[in-house]
């Protein structure tokens, strides 16, 4: 009887701890999705923006402001505290690509969102940087750095 009874009791306790540890797994993820995609949201929306350049007032400057918005506030909800920094800190310096200080921040930020959404860490702020080419002084900066935003290159 007594054997039963343990048993019984080992069992609940084991799926009571079974379901505790997969919910909180399965809460990670989802939060983890959350983010990332609130960080893809935004980069492809400045992307958008930079490439598109819809006109001042227009439908499509709107709804991409809008969208962008969105992402913004996804962003202060689900970012890691480093990501949100490098975020601000890039919106404090104007959300452009016009001055190093600029693209430096904005690779830096890349960078954090990166690592923050499960990529693999270690990589090269070079790769990230020839990945926005476009802007040839961002490749030219990181490229000739021996540190770039506190990172080793």
């Amino acid at each position: 009887m007594i054997t039963a009874l343990l048993s019984f009791i080992g069992v609940v306790i084991g799926a009571s701890l079974q379901y505790v540890f997969t919910r909180h797994i399965e809460d990670q993820r989802h939060i983890r999705n959350l983010r990332s995609k609130a960080y893809m949201d935004y980069l492809k929306n400045v992307a958008e923006l930079a490439n598109f350049r819809p006109q001042e007032k227009s439908k499509e400057r709107t709804e991409l402001m809008v969208r962008t918005a969105d992402a913004k506030a996804r962003i202060s909800l689900y970012g890691s505290n480093r990501a949100i920094e490098a975020f601000s800190e890039w919106e404090q310096l104007g959300p452009t690509m016009a001055s190093e200080e600029q693209r430096q921040t904005f690779i830096s930020m890349v960078h954090a969102m990166r690592e923050d959404s499960g990529g693999q860490s270690g990589v090269n702020l070079v790769h990230i940087a020839e990945c926005f080419a476009r802007c040839q002084r961002v490749k030219h900066i990181a490229n000739h750095c021996s540190t770039f935003r506190g990172y080793n290159c």
